[in-house]
């Protein structure tokens, strides 16, 4: 039994690992470089379209089940490819020393998207991998473990900005995003060859295994996972789009890019890290759908209260306060819908039933940042904020109706 949980620790630890290498390049292009497009003098239309960058993450479940085909059930292909994948990331970053913020903003973007299509094919072969290793209740454990590896890389890449290591020479921006996107890539080959002896969980039947062409189909015959898409759309598309807006805002309020880095990815991503121990400890207790329920209802309450006081309080203190309840807020939706894709995913096409699943998710992210310029700057901030108050107010009756104790026994926690 130690051995056995010497592994599960080992695999909750790669899972980190990987989740702080992959993340050191998004959290750039999240939190440094579209305030630097934006100082640079380009148009918010242009910044918010910078999200696009992310649509790998987005169509990745087009190509998981031919990563699945090749792979198989193996625990061992599935860890040398997540550490193959992770160090070619690292090595992807090199490829942006050549260009120019200043004046090749779509050549950056165009490699930033082969970058995010390395790493979202790592995502999946992680997927796999844990799929393959740990049984439901390992599974509920995993999401807590990647939003703090994720947080910890936003905080990095803040304190870094925030000295002027990134932000200031570009070169030498590149170059120390590479070194800190290998290093913890290197780590991931702590994850263990083989899996860890786990009890299956005797309170959840298994499901038939389906082909392909039917999977589809059975995800929106599962009435709860229907739900947890329309939570996707609701929540995570009133979180993207605040999220969409934020570098507009914070430099429009007077916000330099050290600064930024500062108060964005640092201490926002420090209560990211909370957040993430936070919705951990709350999936564990209550379930994921509880979870999903009570963290959508304190989003829409926060983007209320933004809304209402906008007028009173605009300015630097708005947006710090805006964006740490962003971040807070999304990092702590992530842990649940997170494990609620893993407990849901089973059967032969469990990896790409995973994928698509987070691919919805990624879907309404990246196209609610990449609209909330344009969206903001059409209907006003103030009902912008309204706008997202209630879709997160749709959202928490979504997830509150699926929490109920009838519902609850028919979906995974």
């Amino acid at each position: 039994m130690p051995d056995e949980n010497a592994k599960r620790w080992r695999i909750l630890t790669g899972v980190f690992a990987f989740m702080l290498a992959s993340s050191v390049p998004m959290s750039f292009f999240y939190y440094v470089f579209p305030p630097m497009l934006r100082a640079s003098g380009h148009s918010a239309e242009l910044v918010s379209a910078l999200a696009l960058v992310y649509l790998p993450y987005v169509l990745r479940g087009l190509w998981a089940f031919a990563i699945a085909r090749a792979l198989g059930g193996r625990a061992q292909a599935w860890r040398r490819a997540t550490l193959a994948l992770s160090v070619l990331a690292a090595a992807g970053v090199l490829a942006l020393l050549p260009l120019d913020p200043a004046r090749q903003p779509g050549p950056i973007m165009a490699v930033a998207a082969v970058l995010f299509l390395v790493l979202a094919s790592g995502m999946t072969t992680l997927d796999g991998y844990v799929l393959a290793t740990l049984g439901e209740k390992g599974r509920a454990a995993v999401p807590g473990w990647g939003a703090a590896g994720m947080a910890l890389a936003g905080i990095l890449v803040g304190v870094a900005s925030w000295l002027g290591w990134i932000g200031g020479d570009w070169r030498q921006a590149v170059w120390l995003l590479a070194v800190m996107t290998l290093a913890p890539a290197l780590a991931v080959a702590i994850l263990p060859p083989q899996a860890p002896a786990e009890r299956a969980d005797p309170a959840t039947p298994p499901r038939p295994r389906l082909p392909l062409r039917s999977l589809w189909r059975a995800v929106w015959q599962d009435p709860a996972l229907p739900r947890l898409v329309l939570v996707s759309l609701l929540a995570h598309g009133a979180i993207g789009l605040v999220s969409g807006y934020l570098p507009v805002l914070q430099v429009d309020a007077g916000l330099q890019i050290g600064e930024i880095g500062l108060f964005s990815a640092v201490a926002a991503n420090g209560l990211g890290l909370a957040g993430a121990v936070i919705g951990g400890a709350i999936v564990a207790r209550i379930g994921g759908w509880k979870s999903l329920s009570l963290v959508t209802m304190l989003l829409a309450l926060s983007l209320g209260v933004a809304a209402a006081l906008h007028g009173l309080i605009w300015g630097r203190g708005f947006a710090v306060a805006l964006t740490a309840v962003t971040m807070l807020a999304g990092y702590i939706y992530y842990v649940p819908y997170r494990a609620l894709c893993l407990q849901s995913s089973r059967g032969d096409h469990a990896v790409t039933q995973a994928a698509w699943l987070s691919s919805c998710d990624m879907v309404v992210s990246i196209l609610a940042m990449s609209v909330a310029g344009t969206l903001a700057a059409r209907l006003g901030l103030v009902p912008f904020l309204v706008l997202c108050t209630l879709a997160a107010s749709g959202a928490a009756l979504v997830a509150l109706r699926q929490a109920l104790p009838a519902r609850a026994a028919l979906a995974p926690n």
